[in-house]
């Protein structure tokens, strides 16, 4: 039996690299095969799941303890004598686990990338963490044997251009079940008639609300569309460590009545059918799966210009600055919202089938 060790994963619940490493065990782990997870803190329920197929995981320390993390990972990796280890990271300072791997002869060592900046709230924060991952950057890819990322772009932002552009590295694109996203008219209606949106002009944005995500700028787009449009209506699905702030600044902003806060949800397939139009104004992304997964459902799509081009499967996607007014912003949304049809396909979309991914993911290991 070939043992893979991978990680990291959250609840399994918490965001696109859990769902993808969480698509990965289904669609790689056999009797050949076992994929066991390293986490910072075990879910009780996703321990049930992976154990129901006979697959571990193992809580460690976190980076704020970076030698205590590297202990454990080597005495995990001893223990278990495993063959591959595929660490799903987003920064370059997340470099602890390959380091043990390599340090425990590990002969299979993958690193994937899923993002292009560092999440940070403050300033400082930031700016301290860029300077440690453009240093960890230089020594990161000496310890992996194998280099993927949800984008070129994300791969660049973790590994030399060398690597990049070698043939040891693989894009592996965030792929979405489609038929669980495609548009249906009868759904739209029932969810809309849910959210008490009427005939409302409904903007929505599915996203963790963090400095990644950048709602406080999402938010004075929409006081622009109000202006011509004042019977629309912003839907925001996500929880994270701004949701309070988010909410405070929409009743400063006057704006309780033309905003619906709907949290965590587990039925996103359904919130996008009540949407007119997704809107995304990353600061930075690898590659946005809700993104991909709007489009599936036949919406527009507007972007912001610092996520990849590699994000378009349709020509309703239209990318805009963030350097632009929200004015700008506004227009282009009033100007995309239309009826809501099937979706038509550039060809690349075949880059996100699931199925495609599937042979991708079972000729990684």
């Amino acid at each position: 039996m070939e043992k893979v060790l991978a990680g990291f994963i959250g609840n399994g619940k918490a965001g696109g690299v859990d769902r993808y490493l969480l698509n990965f065990w289904e669609e790689v782990s056999s009797d050949d095969i076992r994929i066991d997870f390293l986490t910072n803190e075990i879910d009780n329920e996703l321990q049930r799941e992976l154990k129901s197929r006979k697959s571990r995981i193992f809580a460690v320390a976190d980076l704020k303890h970076p030698v205590r993390q590297y202990r454990q990972i080597r005495k995990i990796l001893r223990q278990g004598n495993y063959d591959v280890v595929y660490f799903n990271i987003s920064t370059a300072i997340e470099c602890i686990a390959v380091i043990a791997a390599k340090h425990e002869n590990v002969k299979k060592r993958i690193l994937h990338s899923h993002s292009s900046g560092n999440n940070c709230e403050t300033l400082l924060k930031r700016s301290v963490y860029n300077f440690i991952h453009s240093f960890c950057r230089l020594l990161l890819y000496r310890y992996a044997t194998q280099y993927c990322g949800c984008s070129k772009k994300a791969g660049e932002w973790l590994f030399p251009k060398k690597i990049v552009e070698s043939d040891r590295f693989e894009v592996i694109y965030n792929a979405v079940e489609r038929k669980r996203f495609e548009y249906q008219a009868e759904v739209r209606e029932e969810v809309r008639a849910e959210l008490c949106l009427k005939d409302s002009l409904t903007v929505g944005n599915i996203a963790n609300f963090c400095y990644q995500k950048n709602h406080v700028f999402l938010l004075k787009i929409f006081a622009e569309v109000l202006k011509q449009r004042p019977d629309a209506i912003l839907v925001l699905v996500g929880n994270g460590v701004q949701y309070d702030k988010i909410r405070q600044k929409v009743k400063e902003m006057h704006m309780e009545s033309s905003v619906r806060f709907l949290g965590g949800r587990g039925d996103v397939h359904r919130i996008y059918q009540a949407m007119d139009v997704f809107v995304l104004p990353s600061r930075f992304e690898g590659l946005p799966i809700v993104g991909v997964e709007a489009q599936f459902s036949g919406l527009p799509c507007i972007m912001s210009g610092e996520i990849t081009r590699e994000a378009a499967i349709t020509k309703r996607c239209h990318f805009l600055g963030l350097e632009e007014d929200v004015s700008t912003w506004a227009d282009m949304i009033i100007r995309s919202a239309g009826e809501r049809t099937e979706a038509k396909f550039l060809q690349k979309a075949e880059n996100y089938d699931l199925d495609r991914q599937k042979e991708q993911l079972k000729a990684l290991i």
